[in-house]
């Protein structure tokens, strides 16, 4: 049973990871700038606000799935052609995903008291809440912060110095790593 116990915490840790992975590089470095640039046009309050008026749940649903599902498969097809090697058409894909996420956070927002009615919305949300709140999510923040402090201060010496001790700032992030659990 150890093992069993052992794989579910790797597993955990993992999907920690790759969730704060996505929230440090893709949502506060692309996704949000993006996001708050379309929120401030006035479009946007405009489409704010035909949302709030919609009260039917069906509707409001498909106009949520609409833009989740291209979002998501632009993000397939992102993956598919940065594996592929096509880096600018990985890109290009990656950015109308990030373009896309901005009705999807609004739509959301705006109507989440009626769309978390649907079961499966309502685990999908809770269990990003409870991943949100967990230890092993707060314990890998940490970490990753810390660990991004010690590139981030290996890049400074590299280019400062131009002949940092390569060894001891490896093996320095290797113990931040393997300090997570």
């Amino acid at each position: 049973m150890n093992i069993i116990n052992y794989i579910i915490e790797t597993i955990k840790i993992l999907a920690v990871l790759l969730f704060i992975a996505f929230e440090l590089i893709a949502w506060e470095k692309l996704g949000k700038p993006t996001y708050n640039k379309i929120r401030s046009l006035k479009i946007m309050d405009r489409f704010k606000l035909w949302i709030s008026i919609i009260e039917h749940r069906y509707l409001l649903l498909i106009i949520f799935l609409t833009p989740f599902i291209f979002m998501e498969i632009a993000s397939l097809m992102a993956i598919s052609a940065l594996a592929k090697g096509l880096i600018v058409t990985g890109i290009g894909l990656y950015t109308i995903k990030l373009l896309l996420t901005a009705p999807v956070v609004i739509i959301f927002n705006v109507s989440k008291k009626i769309l978390v009615t649907f079961p499966v919305i309502k685990y999908s949300y809770g269990m990003i809440l409870n991943l949100k709140r967990s230890s092993v999510f707060r314990q890998t923040k940490k970490a990753i912060s810390i660990i991004k402090t010690d590139i981030m201060s290996y890049i400074r010496e590299f280019v400062d110095d131009n002949n940092p001790d390569i060894g001891e700032s490896f093996k320095k992030i290797y113990i931040n790593l393997k300090n997570i659990n």
